[in-house]
């Protein structure tokens, strides 16, 4: 099933792919100052007074064996704050479908409200009739419970994540091992959680399939007339000439067409829609 890129649909990608640059920009960054820094190997002096135009470098008041150190051991520390960053959108997202399934009726008022990210895949199952796919739904679970343990339990394994990773399957397994090189299956209570690229590659793996799949399960719940609506508040906010002008309806047909095709939109659905929201915001 082809899938609907409205609006916090496409807010969400645009977040995920600057999260993934974003760390990737980092990582290599991170590289290139520690290969940069050999140049400065059994220098005396501090890097405040070898690079004294480089913003915040007193915050930074070490030798430069020290920094390289510190910058050599950089991925562990930007995943264990990259990976909750990614849950968290994720989370967002869900709770953005969960009210789209509640506009509809296809959910019960409040339901979004009071969705985390524990149990919010299951209540889109429940009320779409879907299902996620197993191996990315354990695979975000044990991030979840991981980065529950980073948070609560100063990195330390907890019994929820050894009962989790306890129930991994061959397939699931194999897929860690393929993206991530290692996989959390052997974690004992007592272990300490490491976060590293793997990690984060997988949160954005997992999540972006997840993402995929509600949206498709959103096609079996949403009626014609909610994706018209979501077709005219989407333009409305991000090219508003295109509801007001004369020529309004051929700009949304076209936006129909690019962005929410698997709606299947008649013409009367976005004029009616388009009546629907001028007669709200005159």
């Amino acid at each position: 099933m082809a899938i609907i890129r409205f609006l916090e649909y496409r807010q969400y990608e645009g977040t995920r792919i600057e999260v993934n640059n974003s760390m990737m920009a980092l990582l290599a960054g991170a590289g290139i100052a520690s290969h940069f820094l050999q140049l400065t190997d059994g220098s005396d002096r501090l890097l405040p007074e070898i690079f004294p135009r480089v913003p915040h470098i007193g915050r930074f008041n070490l030798s430069s064996s020290a920094a390289r150190g510190m910058l050599d051991s950089a991925e562990s520390h930007l995943a264990s704050m990259s990976v909750p960053y990614v849950l968290a959108v994720h989370e967002d997202y869900l709770k953005t479908c969960i009210a789209l399934l509640e506009r509809a009726g296809a959910s019960s008022p409040g339901t979004a409200k009071g969705a985390k990210l524990f149990n919010a895949h299951g209540t889109i199952e429940r009320d779409t009739g879907g299902t996620f796919s197993q191996v990315s739904l354990h695979q975000i679970n044990s991030i979840r419970l991981m980065r529950n343990c980073l948070v609560h339990a100063g990195s330390r394994v907890s019994p929820e994540l050894v009962k989790h990773v306890g129930s991994s399957t061959p397939q699931i397994e194999t897929a860690w091992l393929k993206v991530a090189g290692r996989s959390p299956s052997r974690l004992q209570l007592g272990d300490t959680v490491d976060f590293g690229f793997g990690e984060v590659t997988i949160a954005l793996a997992a999540t972006k399939v997840l993402a995929r799949e509600a949206n498709e399960m959103l096609q079996l719940r949403l009626n014609s007339e909610t994706w018209a609506d979501l077709l005219i508040e989407d333009a409305a906010e991000t090219v508003p000439q295109n509801v007001r002008s004369p020529l309004a309806l051929n700009k949304l047909k076209g936006k129909a067409r690019f962005d929410y095709a698997p709606a299947q939109l008649a013409d009367t659905d976005i004029i009616d829609a388009l009546a629907r929201w001028r007669a709200s915001n005159t």
